[in-house]
Order: C-alpha cells, then structure tokens, then sequence
C-alpha cells in the first residue's frame, strides 16, 4: 500500500483526519446528535398531540352545526 507524505496534503485534511480519530470529539458529536433527535422526538409527539385535539376539536363543532341545523327536505 503506498505512504502518503502528511505534508502535501493541505491542513483542512489533515484537521479532519485528526477529528475523526478523536475520541473526545466523537462523544461530543454522538452527544449533540442525541440531543437533536431527542428534540426531534418531542417536537412529533406535540405535533401529533396538537393535531388530535384539533381533530376533536373540529368533530364536536361539526357535530353541533349539524345538530342546531333543521334537517334539509
């Protein structure tokens, strides 16, 4: 397998080789992304907590319209 000479190659490469194999680095990141997901989580359960109460909300109105409603011949 041939060598490659680390000082061709330009620093940005050589920062994200030195990144990825940083172990702090890397529970950092798993860490935030965790967090994200969580918040992702929480954002979906809301949403669909809020979507149901407004499906509820809207049944009961259309039932009542229908009701107060004389029925039409």
């Amino acid at each position: 397998m041939p060598r490659i000479d680390s000082k061709r190659l330009p620093f940005r490469v050589k920062r994200s080789c030195t990144d990825v194999l940083n172990p702090s680095l890397m529970a950092d990141i798993v860490t935030e992304q965790w967090i994200q997901i969580q918040r992702l989580e929480q954002a979906l359960h809301i949403t669909q907590i809020l979507t149901f109460d407004h499906a509820l909300l809207f049944a009961e109105r259309k039932k009542k319209k229908d009701l107060a409603s004389p029925p039409i011949p």
